[in-house]
């Protein structure tokens, strides 16, 4: 509290990186809007093949 009364909201917010969050919240909404929030794979193995498969072609997406 005191390095925020010191330094003011916008340069403590700055230094801490506070309100990033929504960032990334906002691209693993749009993830799960796309790809859906289970995995069609049963194995763990074949899981993360999958994961790695659709974060592959969203940031293919995102990237254009």
């Amino acid at each position: 509290m005191e390095r925020y009364r010191s330094l003011g909201y916008d340069e403590w917010a700055r230094l801490t990186g506070y309100g990033r969050r929504w960032v990334v919240e906002t691209a693993y909404s749009t993830f799960k809007r796309l790809f859906g929030e289970h995995s069609r794979a049963k194995t763990l193995a074949n899981i993360a093949l999958e994961l790695t498969a659709k974060v592959a072609l969203y940031n293919m997406l995102v990237n254009i």
